[in-house]
């Protein structure tokens, strides 16, 4: 309706070939920058969560060491081991409080906690 219309308003000149290549040309640039930003953003999204995973598991790795390392160092550690493991599992239920996901998924606090159950 509104090409119609617009059809009928302008003038001549700015209906001609050169005027429709200009408009596409326009377009197509206007879709090429959306598309450049769009894919930007998820190159971003996925450095970041690329990241946080790398640390998390950085972070698993070096405690794993460090509790066999102190269990190398026999029974007088039992006590720094448990601190140990009362400090993960307290920094697991603070990052990723239980879940209730939907019936007969598997949530993440429910695999950290069969993990916690085996240490």
């Amino acid at each position: 309706m509104l090409g119609m219309w617009l059809h009928k308003v302008l003038p001549e000149h700015h209906l001609d070939d050169a005027s429709k290549d200009t408009i596409k040309l326009g377009a197509g640039l206007l879709a090429t920058l959306a598309a450049l930003v769009l894919g930007l953003l998820v190159s971003s999204a996925k450095a970041s969560f690329d990241a946080m995973n790398t640390g998390i598991a950085q972070a698993g790795a070096k405690i794993l060491l460090a509790d066999h390392v102190l269990a190398d160092y026999g029974p007088e550690t039992k006590d720094v081991r448990e601190q140990l493991r009362n400090i993960v599992m307290s920094s697991i239920d603070r990052i990723w409080p239980e879940e209730k996901g939907p019936q007969g998924w598997v949530t993440c606090g429910g695999i950290l906690r069969r993990c916690r159950e085996v240490l």
